[in-house]
């Protein structure tokens, strides 16, 4: 049986049964879909999230590993800002909202970058891993290189970028916040380095940004990794 939808006037069945039944039950189908599409039930949006919900999504939030808890951040409008100018977020370290115009140079280690940029490139689907060390902690920041090189090369990116990660430190974390990470949507903050579940993160939230780009930003500095 083959079920066609005319783009003008009233829906149409065409049986190969021949049964008026059948029909019947199909032109009502029809009617019932047409009623809904004139109310504004945006469901072809309703399908798509439906379709999306599986076991591809990003892990839920929660505890990761030894030290760490991931927390999901509603996501707000990716509006852009002048550099420089403050910016208010729901959250610390950011996950959402407002950036700055531009991204950081992808695979690169910053030893100062504001967070306007990074979370730019967390909207490109980029994971920024995050450090926070006063008194210094050159060991678990080579270990965060360390664990930024093992990642698999991105068949998006070319030339001398080979994924969309960043280390940078960040000052601005909560006091008890040593290590972080984040995606576009969520982070992850830790009180010790456990590299195990910063892979877990990476793996889970890497290229889910509501821009999946690899094109390379800014040349703000940094060190290549």
């Amino acid at each position: 049986m083959t079920v066609t939808a005319p783009t003008t006037g009233t829906a149409r069945t065409t049986s190969t049964t021949g049964t008026t039944g059948t029909t019947r039950t199909n032109v009502a189908r029809w009617a019932r879909w047409a009623r809904w599409a004139r109310s504004g039930i945006p469901l072809l949006g309703a399908v798509f999230a439906l379709a999306g919900c599986g076991d591809n999504d990003p892990a839920p939030g929660g505890p990761l590993g030894r030290c760490g808890q991931v927390t999901r951040v509603a996501e707000e409008p990716a509006l852009h800002v002048t550099p420089g100018q403050a910016i208010g977020w729901s959250s610390n370290p950011p996950a959402t909202g407002r950036h700055y115009p531009a991204w950081a140079g992808w695979n690169r280690s910053y030893s100062l970058l504001a967070r306007g940029y990074w979370l730019h490139n967390a909207e490109h689907g980029g994971v920024v891993l995050l450090h926070n060390c006063p008194d210094g902690c050159a060991a678990d920041v080579e270990a965060l290189l360390a664990l930024v090189r093992e990642q698999p090369r991105d068949g998006q990116c070319s030339g001398s970028v080979r994924n969309r990660i960043l280390v940078v430190a960040d000052p601005d974390l909560p006091p008890q916040t040593r290590f972080a990470a984040v995606a576009w949507g969520a982070y992850y903050a830790a009180t010790c380095l456990d590299p195990d579940a910063l892979g877990s993160f990476i793996a889970s939230h890497y290229a889910r940004g509501p821009e999946d780009l690899c094109g390379d930003g800014l040349a703000l500095g940094g060190a290549p990794i």
